[in-house]
């Protein structure tokens, strides 16, 4: 890497760590969708830069470089004997609960595999549909197409989880599923046009 990319890596790097920062503050307090929009922005600036400093390598270097730090926070406090999320818990006495139906089980337990579907398969399936719909528009007539096929698995990846964690903030199954099925369709219609 030149001088340039140095400084560029450099600056995405902190970019990076600033927009993983905002992330996990909304996440700990919701309700701040400026800061959730700042944090993600600052993400793909971060990732932009990357680019800039060392192509489609640069972009695989600084998400490794996140996951190990992001990682790091959390495995750290691990040895310290605490979570690192919350601060310590108080003993509090056991609420008394309801007894539940099996009709209420079975509404919880059908709920928990609709949430894993929607932030897995179909979340999953938008993105790879969008990333080879890109793929299709940027793979070259003649010549190497691996930079296309990397910059789309990498569009891939990054979609797909960035589509799971709105989905899953939307508290309102309804309209989780409306916004996770409503994509997928327009994913697949787009996928299997021309």
């Amino acid at each position: 890497m030149t001088g340039t990319g140095i400084r560029l890596a450099v600056l995405a790097t902190l970019l990076g760590l600033v927009g993983l920062a905002l992330l996990f503050k909304v996440w700990r307090k919701p309700g701040k969708p400026v800061l959730l929009a700042s944090g993600w922005a600052l993400l793909v600036v971060s990732l932009v830069l990357w680019f800039m400093a060392n192509h489609d390598r640069g972009v695989a270097q600084v998400a490794s470089l996140l996951m190990v730090l992001v990682a790091g926070a959390i495995t750290l406090p691990g040895f310290l004997g605490t979570n690192g999320l919350q601060s310590p818990v108080r003993e509090r006495p056991a609420p008394v609960l309801a007894p539940v139906s099996a009709l209420g089980r079975a509404q919880t337990i059908a709920s928990g595999i609709w949430t894993f579907l929607i932030a897995g398969p179909i979340a999953g399936l938008i993105a790879f549909y969008t990333a080879g719909g890109l793929l299709r528009l940027t793979i070259p007539e003649t010549g190497n197409p691996a930079t296309s096929v990397v910059s789309a698995f990498m569009l891939a990846l990054v979609l797909w989880a960035l589509l799971s964690t709105l989905l899953l903030m939307e508290k309102r199954l309804f309209r989780r599923s409306t916004y996770a099925i409503g994509g997928a369709l327009i994913a697949l219609a787009v996928a299997f046009i021309g």
